[in-house]
């Protein structure tokens, strides 16, 4: 998995809240939420490499969950 589409629905839920259409709005978290699921069962399946192995997947797509789980708190909150 790649973090472009991660930050894609990140990206997607800040421009529907500046342009406050309410589909925008309820399409970009659904699709948020959707990405979300699949990279979390993404990160079920991969496994964490030893520390002494390169990480070049796992981590960022792990950071990139974080970011679009605080993201996406942060939308339901406003």
């Amino acid at each position: 998995m790649k973090t472009k589409g991660i930050q894609n629905a990140i990206n997607r839920l800040a421009g529907a809240r500046r342009l406050g259409s309410a589909s925008l709005l309820l399409q970009a978290e659904q699709e948020a939420e959707h990405i979300l699921a699949k990279a979390r069962e993404w990160l079920a399946r991969s496994q964490v490499l030893p520390p002494d192995q390169p990480d070049e997947r796992y981590t960022p797509v792990a950071l990139a969950v974080e970011e679009l789980e605080k993201a996406l708190e942060a939308f339901r909150s406003e």
